[in-house]
């Protein structure tokens, strides 16, 4: 079989990737191409992301990848979910899209609430109400410029955005779009009934795009500029990056709804797939929320602030003139006992930059919990915090899907934090499987292939065995688990009640 060069481009909140993988008929073989920064760049109090850059940065990956391979057959973007860019009638941008830890939502929240109650949201949609989420963000946009009900023509959310830069084609995916809040429970369509209860016009959303398509040709003025060959194709494949990390993992199709996942990144995604959405009062007061898989099935998932933490933390002391890499802080906490004191990851406090390790400490102060004495137990408290969330997270699973699990995937970057992975499986009592490291990008190919009908869908495990090893960690028996379950807990209401009061 003759080698299909197809690249991925994988944006994070923090940076992005051109990968390249290359596939001969038994095995996909990755390849970093180039990475670049992509951070929000804050002006006048918003946050926006240079989408400008974005662009000049993958043309550059192109031609590089381009020179490499001789020869590119296509490409496809992922992303985070819920933001977007507002397309004019004219094809331009309205305005840099915001990102989504942008403050123009605050104050909206209970203005929207009076058109459709957090409830009913969650049961029409299936998606957990949140301040990020898309139907909030728009919300706010045309209560704050309701000028762009007009001038708008299309809202293309972010991995869609960027595909419309290089190919003229103007589409949401089904995966991506899931994220949004806007989407109906039952039809895993656009949701006219919520887009007409918040004044969103319905001509903004185009027809989704489920299980792929090749979008068409990449555009001739790029292909030139680049010197790439002509029938290189813009493939509008799985859009969000958990979604894409999802269609990458080495498990049969009958065994997929017996696991849970975890993406381990910025953001700790932990969940399952099902068969359907789940919109039960149990699964709303668990905070769990649903979004798509790239064959149109459901994942049940819950949202947490993960790495973030400890990505703060390494910022803030490499300003204050200290640089401590990842696994100088994770030998760091290793090596510190545990003082037994935990804070909630998913607190609005932590959901913000800046001064993270005061936030901490702060919490553990107005939650009566002994503070940490030296760096290497305040990152312990982050990690085993970490970990007992997930295992919090994977208990509501089971008990709002009346279903066990038997075993965990964790993938994305976070893996490589073996602390981490080894007291998820001790805490949860799961074993836990990790790999690939680089899933979403993985998937992102296999996505492409599928549409370009040069993989089976049910050929896909095959592959990926092939492709990538995994480790499987089996838990170990601590006699004081459950002690440190029922103090994370008791932290957890303690600090609701300062909330409170």
């Amino acid at each position: 079989m003759e080698t299909t060069n197809l690249i991925a481009v994988d944006l994070g909140a923090s940076s992005g990737r051109l990968i390249s993988g290359q596939f001969d008929g038994k095995q996909i073989k990755l390849k970093e191409q180039f990475r670049f920064s992509n951070n929000p760049v804050e002006l006048n109090g918003s946050l926006y992301w240079d989408y400008l850059k974005i662009f000049q940065e993958i043309k550059y990956g192109l031609s590089i990848a381009m020179k490499d391979l001789g020869r590119l057959d296509g490409m496809s973007v992922d992303t985070w979910g819920v933001d977007y860019g507002l397309v004019t009638k004219k094809g331009e941008l309205l305005f840099a899209p915001h990102s989504y830890r942008d403050s123009r939502t605050n104050g909206y929240e209970q203005m929207m609430a009076k058109s459709i109650n957090n409830p009913e949201l969650f049961r029409e949609t299936g998606n957990q109400p949140a301040k990020i989420n898309t139907n909030l963000q728009l919300f706010a946009d045309v209560q704050r410029y309701p000028f762009i009900k007009d001038q708008v023509e299309r809202v293309l959310l972010m991995p869609n955005l960027v595909n419309y830069f290089f190919s003229g084609i103007q589409e949401n995916e089904f995966t991506i779009a899931s994220t949004t809040g806007l989407l109906s429970a039952e039809s895993r369509d656009w949701d006219y009934s919520t887009l007409d209860q918040l004044g969103i016009p319905r001509r903004w959303f185009s027809k989704l795009t489920t299980g792929g398509r090749v979008s068409g040709p990449i555009l001739p003025a790029i292909s030139a500029e680049l010197q790439l060959n002509t029938d290189m194709q813009v493939i509008s494949g799985v859009g969000h990056d958990t979604a894409s990390a999802l269609l990458a993992l080495p498990i049969s199709q009958q065994d997929r709804q017996q696991v849970a996942f975890i993406s381990c990144g910025t953001w700790s995604i932990i969940g399952r797939q099902t068969s359907a959405t789940v919109v039960s009062d149990e699964a709303y007061q668990a905070g769990l929320t649903n979004e798509g898989c790239f064959d149109g099935s459901n994942r049940l998932l819950r949202n947490l602030t993960g790495l973030w933490i400890i990505q703060e933390l390494q910022k803030e002391w490499s300003y204050k003139g200290e640089v401590v890499g990842f696994s100088k802080m994770v030998a760091e906490a290793e090596t510190s006992e545990s003082n037994n004191a935990y804070i909630d990851p998913n607190a609005e406090l932590f959901t913000s930059p800046g001064e993270m390790e005061e936030k901490i400490k702060r919490f553990l102060s107005d939650t009566q919990q002994p503070l940490p004495e030296n760096r290497g137990q305040l990152i312990r408290v982050v990690i085993e915090s970490l970990a007992l969330s997930y295992k919090q997270a994977i208990d509501s699973l089971e008990h709002v899907t009346n279903k066990p699990i038997n075993a965990i995937h964790m993938f994305g970057g976070g893996i490589q934090n073996e602390m981490l992975v080894r007291l998820t499986a001790d805490f949860t009592g799961k074993p836990v499987i990790t790999g690939p490291v680089e899933a979403s990008v993985m998937g992102n190919i296999v996505s492409q292939l599928q549409v370009l009908d040069k993989l089976a869908p049910e050929a896909t495990q095959a592959v990926m065995n092939n492709s990538f090893t995994v480790k499987r960690i089996v838990p170990s028996t601590q006699k004081d688990l459950a002690d440190k379950y029922t103090s994370f807990k008791n932290a957890i209401e303690s600090a609701k009640l300062v909330a409170l009061s």
